[in-house]
């Protein structure tokens, strides 16, 4: 019995080694795209560890892109729409986008806010009010564009600001890609064919232990 069990221990010891070996250096290949594969002596490890330094380069310039251009167009509605420096939110820039000012005139934001408050509760004034009070700028949001051609230039760079943001999405999506092939690829070159199987029995009074390996 004690043979029987050190050669169980011998044999779960080399399957759990081989297991641990193989896990590893998935794990690092995931962590690093690349990297065991090049351990590996695989050439293409270094391809991979390329685009990922091309990858995360390209995430951080769009990104910075992206800020660069929002700040320009936060400068921009200074300039041409007096807008008051200040903390926004992105629904306060969206409507700074789409009305020529925050008032109640023609193309006013306020104007439409009071529009809506008309149609939603047309024989209510006091309803109307609590719309107008809750939903309107006042005074410290103030903004007027000086023409119709800067509040188009102003959202050609918030497009572009948008765009760069997406383009930085995709990156990461790309990265995440590239950390999956590169983890995955370990485990399918590290793929061992050779499979072997412990099972148990008995003849008679006599316990048996059987040992298969499929090469």
């Amino acid at each position: 019995m004690k043979r029987i069990a050190l050669a169980i221990f011998v044999v779960v010891s080399i399957v759990s080694l081989t297991a641990q070996s193989r896990g590893v250096s998935a794990l690092r290949s995931f962590a690093v795209p690349g990297l065991s594969q090049v351990i590996d002596s695989r050439d293409y490890g270094y391809a991979m560890m390329a685009s990922e330094a091309v990858i995360i380069g390209s995430m951080y310039f769009m990104t910075n892109e992206s800020k660069v251009l929002q700040r320009d167009s936060y400068e921009y509605a200074i300039k041409f729409a007096h807008l008051n420096p200040g903390s926004y939110n992105s629904d306060f820039y969206n409507n700074l986008a789409k009305y020529e000012s925050s008032g109640y005139n023609a193309g006013g934001y306020n104007a439409w806010v009071r529009k809506t408050a008309m149609e939603q509760f047309p024989y209510d004034p006091v309803l109307q009010q609590e719309y107008i009070d809750t939903y309107s700028y006042g005074d410290d949001q103030f903004w007027a564009w000086d023409a119709s051609y800067h509040r188009s230039e102003y959202n050609k760079l918030r497009n572009r600001s948008q765009d760069f943001k997406d383009y930085a999405l995709v990156a990461t999506g790309v990265l995440i890609l590239n950390h999956l092939v590169s983890g995955i690829d370990v485990l399918r070159y590290n793929a061992q064919p050779k499979r072997s199987h412990i099972s148990f029995g008995q003849q008679g009074k006599t316990p048996l232990l059987q040992l298969s390996y499929i090469w």
